[in-house]
């Protein structure tokens, strides 16, 4: 029986895994031997077989490809709500603008430009992700990696 996939995982001093194989169609003594799938589950005591039909195999395939497709668009909603939880937090606390003074006397220090990585690396993470927020406000201005001041804003 040929091995489709194995995984392995360790759980308290134990080897835990699972295995797929199959048994493709044959002809044997002039009949049609049917085809199937196995799934091996064991561990360091021993193992259990299960053997699915090809449908069987193809249904349970579909329904992982789109509950994991389902996954995939449930983990971007997550993304999206906790920025947008991480931005009224912000709003929230007043560290907004914190924030925004941080970058601009950066930038000011550093001849009016500076990188998207050096903000990061100098600054911190929190004010490489806010970079956006003031470029939507028009307070700088950002160009591939470089990070200007918006000298066409009034800034007062």
């Amino acid at each position: 029986m040929p091995v489709i996939v194995r995984k392995t995982h360790e759980k308290d001093g134990k080897r835990i895994y699972i295995r797929i194989g199959e048994s493709p169609p044959a002809i044997k003594e002039g009949k049609v031997k049917d085809g199937a799938f196995f799934v091996i589950v064991g561990d360091d005591d021993g193992e259990k077989k299960i053997r699915l039909t090809d449908q069987e195999a193809l249904d349970i395939a579909h329904r992982i490809i789109t509950i994991y497709q389902m996954h995939i668009k449930m983990y971007r909603k997550l993304d999206r709500q906790v920025y947008q939880e991480y931005k009224h937090r912000l709003e929230t606390t007043g560290e907004t603008k914190d924030l925004e003074s941080d970058i601009i006397k950066f930038i000011i220090r550093a001849g009016g430009e500076t990188t998207i990585e050096n903000v990061r690396d100098l600054l911190s993470p929190k004010h490489a992700d806010y970079l956006h927020v003031m470029e939507r406000n028009g307070l700088i201005v950002i160009k591939g990696n470089k990070v200007s001041l918006n000298l066409s804003n009034n800034i007062k």
